[in-house]
Order: C-alpha cells, then sequence, then structure tokens
C-alpha cells in the first residue's frame, strides 16, 4: 500500500512538472487569479472567494474556463467552517472590455454546496467551486476579458459575502500582440445579486 501511494505521488508531482513547464515556456500565461480574498468577516464568520478566467492558447495547457471558488472559515480566516450543503453559493460572471466599459458576456448559473474543512494530504478550506466554460474569444469577440466570482454563505438568516475581480487578459485567434485595442484602465461593476434564495428553501 505503501508502495502504491508513492507510485502514485512521483506521478502526480511528474504530471505537475510537465503542465508547469509547458505553460511556462509560454511568453505569458493563459490565465489570471485571484485567489482567496476576503469579501465579508464578522459575525462568527469570514467568506473567502477565488476568481480565474482561462482562454485556450495553443501550446499551453489552458481552456476556456471561468473558476469562481467560496470558502466559510472561522474568525480570523484560517481553519475552514462547516456549513450543510446548499449553505454556500459561488457564481462565476465573465466581462469583456468593448474599448471604453466593461459588458457581460456570459454568466454561469449558481452553483451551491456545503464548507469545511479538508484533512489528510491536501488539508485546507474547501467549498462550492464553479468551473464555467464561458467560451472564449468566440463567445463575445477578440478582446480583454475577466471574471468575477461572486462568493456567499448563509449564516442562518441572511446572505454573506461579495465579489473577486480576477483580473483581465487579452484573448483572440491568435493571441498576438499587434493591434491590441488599449487595456482596461476600470474594474467592471459587480453584478449586483446574491443567491437568489434562503438556503433552507432550496
Amino acid at each position: 500500500m505503501a508502495m502504491l501511494r508513492l507510485t502514485m505521488k512521483a506521478a502526480l508531482c511528474a504530471l505537475v512538472a510537465l503542465m508547469m513547464a509547458a505553460v511556462w515556456a509560454q511568453p505569458a500565461n493563459a490565465w489570471t487569479w485571484a485567489t482567496r480574498v476576503t469579501v465579508y468577516n464578522g459575525g462568527g464568520l469570514c467568506v473567502q472567494g477565488t476568481a480565474g478566467i482561462d482562454h485556450q492558447r495553443p501550446g499551453a495547457f489552458s481552456g476556456n474556463l471561468a473558476y469562481a471558488d467560496t470558502y466559510a472559515l472561522n474568525p480570523g480566516c484560517g481553519t475552514g467552517q462547516a456549513k450543510p450543503d446548499g449553505w454556500a453559493a459561488a457564481r462565476a460572471t465573465v466581462y469583456r472590455w468593448n474599448g471604453s466599459a466593461w459588458a457581460v458576456c456570459r454568466t454561469s448559473p449558481w452553483k451551491y454546496g456545503a464548507t469545511g474543512q479538508a484533512g489528510g494530504e491536501f488539508p485546507g478550506p474547501y467549498g462550492p467551486e464553479q468551473v464555467y466554460d464561458w467560451g472564449g474569444w468566440q463567445s463575445c469577440g477578440t478582446g480583454y476579458y475577466g471574471t468575477i466570482a461572486s462568493a456567499y454563505v448563509w449564516d442562518g438568516s441572511a446572505w454573506r459575502g461579495g465579489d473577486v475581480w480576477s483580473g483581465y487578459e487579452f484573448a483572440s485567434p491568435t493571441s498576438l500582440r499587434d493591434n491590441r485595442p488599449s487595456e482596461p484602465d476600470t474594474r467592471p461593476a459587480p453584478p449586483s445579486s446574491h443567491p437568489p434564495v434562503a438556503a433552507g428553501a432550496r
């Protein structure tokens, strides 16, 4: 059993090393992330969210994916806090810069789940994770794209949380740097809604 576990660890490490080598060999990354950003901290609850955007790029480990994660933590935002299934929600909204303003390109449905603290080999807080195929530049055209992840946790009486901006990246059929419009100088306004129903009403 120990030999099998050692073999699996070695294979996983080799896979990660190959993926990182393939990605870092490219002149620029095909993804942008903001990880574990605190969006609410009070009343015995800390809520953190992660936002990410990725676009398919030849020769790079990539895909046309938007990411939104939600974590419920104890005060101080350290260890995970256990909430039942349906008491946490995540949603990814993909925006495109049209040259003068941000416009919504696509939005995922809300994904609900439980939260807690994982043990074993991969400790740390867990919660609902949204991995949304936004379709890449073909969805809304060549341009700068970013994701707002909406991260919310039900505290027993109300949804607590907020939004995380991933940052932006340029997506086009060729990803060439020439003929790009000027880069965005603002962030998009976050969506104005939280999960539509109370946790206990789902």
